[in-house]
């Protein structure tokens, strides 16, 4: 059967090509190919000297200024620049190193140099005119890319890391950040949602409510709300200088929630607004004093929308547990007896039972009042059941912390447990707050459990100590 040879002949062709391309271009001459670290860059430049970055691509022509230690996009508009975009753009500049020089070649079109599909114009404080990188296409082999190299007319084959220089935008280039902030450092924080607000502060012993109700406020929740607002981008910016009209059809006038923040080292609050639903996912957002209305992940919007319930400490053991150094408990108006964590981290029981109690036990104890949740509180109980708890309380526990080392008052907390519903459910009060809350079933019958256990621990017969054995007189040696 005869073979026909067309076929075979131009995959053979084509792989010579590759081969060819391969060793002539990027391995260099005699097969030898310098390391990383010997090969020249395509665009040297100091970044501390640097002064300005001009991009021109398929995208449009874009000029970034160095403002201090600050970035600014200058053209084609005034704004922020983006912090990482520019770093990531920096870093790839500083490791697109030049894999071999093809020489001055007249012909710049097979490369895609004439014209070039992109180029990078740097700006220094050093003398002498800007350095200009022009970029061609992308090499078949090893993805790297033809460029025209800075001040020498030579064309090179250079690093894959300069096709970045071919794919900044606008978007990309520009500050999508909704608000700049430290979660850490916000102090304040209310939101608004239509007829509802909700204020939060942190004063030095964490987050608390202070309105709709004063209450403890679950730190890890506002934590989370803040680092996402932190962390939340534009995915489009809608409109530059929105006009009343932009803004009332946008929803932001009024707008569907407000957030108010204050955060350490700022002179006033910050405000953010949200307004309508954007049609294919996100919601409209804008930083009142800042024009742009923008585009916003729609999975951000649940937390503007968390519930109060899910914003309040439902732990109702307010103290840290490996802190605390007494506990003071009196179960059902009965005499109260304290336990006081020893130096050598053992406890002693004193008042209506007495005597030593292990380390573990009382941890035990911890815990099971740790247990304690709320499933729901009374922000506005009646006088007559704030009354009755108080004098007819199950359980009353005092709690107190040991010292920090700053030497600030110790923290405590006293707690006043009901006795347990027909399902189990008991009244909780912290008395330094208002609200009641409706504890987790069984958390009661636990606690009173592990505190017979440390009574007869305590109150336990210690084993006598064992007489000593009587050492009989040596016979005396008659002579």
């Amino acid at each position: 059967m005869k073979r026909r040879l067309g076929p075979i002949l131009a995959v053979a062709l084509l792989l010579g090509l590759g081969v060819y391309t391969y060793f002539s271009e990027v391995r260099g001459p005699a097969g030898e190919k310098k390391s990383e670290g010997e090969k020249d860059k395509a665009i040297p430049f100091d970044r501390a000297g640097l002064k300005s970055i001009r991009i021109k691509n398929d995208h449009g022509e874009f000029r970034l200024e160095k403002q201090g230690e600050t970035w600014k996009l200058t053209a084609p508009q005034q704004a922020d620049a983006d912090k990482e975009a520019i770093e990531g753009l920096l870093g790839s500049l500083d490791s697109a190193r030049v894999d071999r020089r093809l020489g001055k070649e007249s012909d710049r079109k097979q490369y895609g140099l004439d014209p070039p599909r992109a180029s990078l114009t740097i700006e220094t404080t050093s003398p002498g005119p800007a350095a200009t990188l022009e970029i061609g296409e992308s090499n078949p082999i090893g993805g790297t890319y033809y460029a025209l190299l800075p001040g020498t007319g030579e064309v090179a084959v250079v690093g894959s890391t300069v096709g970045e220089v071919t794919k900044k935008d606008l978007l990309g280039l520009r500050d999508k950040s909704l608000l700049t902030l430290d979660p850490w450092k916000v102090k304040r924080l209310s939101l608004e949602r239509g007829r509802e607000t909700i204020r939060l502060e942190k004063p030095d012993e964490g987050w608390v409510i202070r309105q709709p109700v004063e209450a403890p406020a679950d730190g890890p929740t506002i934590t989370d709300l803040l680092n996402a607002l932190q962390n939340l981008r534009a995915s489009a910016f809608d409109a530059e200088k929105p006009s009343d009209t932009d803004l009332r059809r946008f929803g932001l006038t009024p707008p569907q929630a407000r957030m108010i923040l204050l955060q350490e080292g700022w002179d006033v609050e910050k405000t953010v607004v949200f307004g309508k639903e954007v049609k294919g996912g996100g919601r409209y957002a804008r930083t009142l004093g800042r024009d742009p209305v923008i585009t916003v992940p729609s999975d951000f919007w649940p937390k503007v929308t968390t519930r109060l319930f899910d914003l309040r400490r439902k732990d109702l053991l307010g103290v840290q547990q490996y802190r605390i150094e007494s506990i003071t408990i009196a179960r059902g108006g009965g005499p109260a007896m304290t336990l006081t964590r020893q130096k050598d981290q053992t406890w002693l029981l004193a008042g209506a039972s007495h005597g030593g109690v292990k380390s573990e036990t009382v941890d035990t104890l911890l815990r099971s009042i740790s247990d304690l949740k709320a499933l729901s509180f009374d922000d506005h109980p009646t006088k007559q059941l704030g009354a009755s708890l108080s004098r007819h309380p199950a359980l009353d526990l005092t709690l107190q912390e040991e010292a920090d080392t700053s030497g600030g008052k110790p923290k405590s907390q006293h707690l006043l447990i009901g006795p347990p519903d027909k399902k189990g459910h008991s009244l909780v009060r912290d008395m330094a707050w208002t609200p009641i809350a409706t504890a987790t079933p069984g958390a009661l019958d636990k606690i009173n459990g592990q505190i017979e256990a440390i009574v007869k621990e305590a109150t336990a017969p210690r084993p006598a100590a064992s007489p000593s054995p009587s050492v009989s007189p040596a016979p005396s040696s008659g002579r």
